[in-house]
């Protein structure tokens, strides 16, 4: 079953065309890496399809339900519906300074879902226990590592029960030891068959994680297929090229 069906995407600001007919699947279970030099429309697209973005043209399906049908969106609600589907978690975590780690978790679920406190606190320490943070529940944002952050966005994004998740470069603000972290629950919800699409410069996850590969590169996909495909017998020199200078 697809997930997500995005066909001839294009988006732009201004007279800086960002994303130039983007087409691609999700199925469900999957998780899809998104790699390519910096500025080729990874971030954008991605937004494009929690529609924290609007594209020119194109059609997005999130699991049947239609966000943009041949350049046109639905309407506010159906748009609501078909995005809450999805849990996004963002470069630079976007916690709330003001509220501690459950504050940060339940609030969205007792505004958006009707949850009760206690249903939203109870399944707040499940999902701390699931990204190692049990402890850290009354602490605020500040007083986390950036490893500690990026586990509770997580957290957060699946305190909604979303379909699938989508990640945008979340360890590239983080050192190597607090990315192995992130890099770990992530892991885990790929080995979960959680539908994820991760924007990511880390090719070790790429390739030993993701059943399938996005390689995008000049506003466009110019390769698609497994790990093997992409990291061993890319059919296009760009894709060789990227891979060569990111591996050697």
């Amino acid at each position: 079953m697809s997930m997500i069906v995005v066909k001839n995407l294009k988006k732009s600001f201004g007279d800086n065309n960002v994303l130039d007919g983007v087409s691609f699947s999700v199925e469900k279970g999957e998780t899809v890496a998104v790699i390519g030099p910096s500025g080729s429309g990874k971030s954008t697209m991605l937004r494009c399809l929690i529609n924290l973005e609007q594209a020119e043209s194109g059609t997005i399906i999130i699991e049947d339900a239609p966000l943009l049908v041949d350049g046109k969106y639905v309407n506010e609600k159906d748009a609501r519906l078909a995005c809450m589907k999805m849990g996004m978690v963002f470069q630079n975590f976007n916690l709330f300074p003001h509220l501690t780690v459950m504050g940060n978790l339940t609030c969205a679920p007792l505004e958006l879902r009707k949850m009760t406190k206690s249903e939203a606190e109870k399944r707040a320490k499940e999902l701390l226990k699931k990204v190692g943070l049990s402890e850290k529940a009354d602490d605020y944002p500040s007083m986390l590592s950036g490893g500690q952050k990026q586990r509770v966005a997580i957290a957060r994004a699946l305190m909604m029960d979303p379909e699938m998740l989508l990640f945008d470069e979340p360890t590239s603000s983080l050192d190597p030891q607090l990315t192995a972290e992130v890099l770990a629950v992530m892991r885990q919800l790929a080995q979960d068959r959680m539908t994820m699409i991760v924007v990511t410069h880390e090719m070790g996850f790429a390739r030993e994680v993701a059943d399938k590969i996005l390689f995008m590169c000049d506003r466009e996909i110019i390769g698609e297929g497994t790990p093997k495909d992409i990291f061993e017998n890319p059919e296009d020199l760009r894709i060789k090229e990227f891979i060569d200078s990111i591996l050697k």
